[in-house]
């Protein structure tokens, strides 16, 4: 028996077989491990642009009275000759608008996914929306479909948030009140 034992330890038959199936098994899960990670990237960085479209149009929102108080008076005129240049903090918005529109971009952009984004990005949720008056803040998350569930991590959903801050800022001009001095 030892004999016979021995013999088929040390028999070298069928063993390639076994090396191309284990190097296939891991260049099949390899490439599944992939494509799971991509779908994660491209559901993340679908949610990023929807979060940033949705800030900006909250952002557009002029206050109109916060922007045109003390601006264009002669004190104001005479203050901007003598120094070297206004301090500019950015261009005010109207918060209470700029909540309502961003949160309808969002929601907009949520009934459409499907189209937009692909079948991987679930329903877009606002989680947070602040505003400064010069900027506005919003905290989104969604859930990620994974094209492949491994079984031995049994995982076939990833809740993924995105973070955005925008403003918007005057552009720097020569043209004073209507006159261009340079």
């Amino acid at each position: 028996m030892g004999v016979k034992f021995r013999k088929f330890i040390t028999d070298e038959e069928g063993s390639l077989s076994i090396l191309i199936l284990s190097f296939f098994m891991t260049i099949l899960i390899t490439l599944i491990i992939l494509t799971d990670i991509s779908a994660i990237y491209f559901a993340k960085r679908s949610l990023t642009q929807a979060t940033e479209a949705a800030a900006q149009r909250g952002v557009r929102n002029l206050d109109l009275e916060t922007y045109y108080r003390g601006k264009y008076n002669a004190t104001q005129f005479l203050i901007n000759l003598t120094s070297d240049r206004e301090k500019d903090p950015g261009i005010p918005i109207d918060c209470s608008q700029g909540e309502v529109d961003a949160r309808g971009a969002i929601d907009q952009l949520s009934r459409n996914r499907r189209e937009i984004f692909g079948q991987h990005l679930g329903a877009i949720r606002v989680d947070a929306i602040t505003c400064d008056g010069y900027q506005i803040s919003m905290q989104t998350s969604a859930t990620a479909q994974l094209p492949f569930v491994l079984p031995f991590i049994n995982i076939s959903t990833i809740e993924i948030s995105s973070h955005i801050a925008t403003f918007d800022e005057r552009k720097v001009s020569t043209n004073y009140y209507g006159i261009n001095i340079g």
